[in-house]
C-alpha cells in the first residue's frame, strides 16, 4: 500500500503577507502531486470556531507536514487545542527539532519554515524526499535474495521390464531329397498298359 503524507499550507499573515506570491507558487508546485494530500488554510481555527477550516483540520489524521511562514509552536499549539496532538520532529530542513519522547502515541509534525532563503524553490523536492523516507521497504525472505526458487526434482518413472531380445538363428534347411524318376517302361509293360486302357474304355460304354 502506498504511503501518503498530509500537508497543511498556512498562508502568510500579518507582517509576512509579502510572502503571498511565494505561497501561491508553493501551492502550485504541491497541488495534485502523488502521495501528497494538500490542505490550504488561511489560519488554524480556535477550539470554539466552526466552518470549513475546522472541518479541514478535523479531516487530517496521523502525521502532518506543515508548510508555513511562522514558527512551529504556532502550529502545534492550535492543533493541540483542536484535539490534534502533534510533536515537532527533525528532518533535513529542520535539524534543530528534538526527537519525540512521549509515552503515549502522538502524531509527528514536520515543520517547514518558508521564511528560510530558497525554501520556495526546494519545497517540492523536500516533501518528496520526506515521503520517500516514510516508505516501508520490502524484502524477500531467505538467503537466496533475487534467486529464483528451485523446482523440486521429480523422479523419472520406472522403466517397464522388457525381456531381453534373443537373437534367433534360423536352423539350416535340410536339402530336399532328389526327385525319383521312374525307370522307362519295357516293351511288354507298355503293351499291357495299352490293353488296360482299352478295357477301361469298353467298361465306360
Amino acid at each position: 500500500m502506498a504511503v501518503r503524507l498530509n500537508v497543511i499550507v498556512l498562508r502568510p499573515t500579518g507582517e509576512h503577507r509579502h510572502f503571498d506570491p511565494a505561497c501561491d507558487d508553493a501551492v502550485g508546485q504541491l497541488l495534485g502531486r502523488p502521495g501528497l494530500d494538500l490542505v490550504l488554510l488561511d489560519r488554524i481555527p480556535g477550539p470554539d470556531e466552526s466552518g470549513t477550516e475546522r472541518l479541514a483540520v478535523e479531516s487530517v489524521a496521523g502525521d502532518v507536514a506543515c508548510v508555513a511562514w511562522t514558527d512551529a509552536d504556532q502550529v502545534s499549539g492550535p492543533l493541540g487545542l483542536l484535539g490534534k496532538r502533534v510533536a515537532r520532529v527533525p528532518h533535513r530542513r529542520d535539524v534543530d527539532a528534538e526527537p519525540v519522547q512521549a509515552d503515549e502515541p502522538i502524531a509527528k509534525l514536520y515543520h517547514f519554515d518558508m521564511r528560510r532563503e530558497g525554501a520556495s524553490q526546494t519545497i517540492l523536492a523536500d516533501l518528496q524526499a520526506l515521503l520517500a523516507t516514510r516508505q516501508t521497504p520490502t524484502f524477500q525472505i531467505g538467503a537466496g535474495g533475487s534467486a529464483m526458487p528451485k523446482r523440486a526434482s521429480v523422479p523419472a518413472p520406472p522403466k517397464p521390464d522388457v525381456a531381453p531380445i534373443q537373437k534367433i538363428i534360423p536352423s539350416p534347411t535340410k536339402p530336399s531329397a532328389p526327385a525319383v524318376v521312374p525307370p522307362p517302361l519295357t516293351p511288354n509293360q507298355s503293351t499291357d498298359l495299352d490293353a488296360l486302357v482299352d478295357e477301361l474304355d469298353e467298361l465306360d460304354l
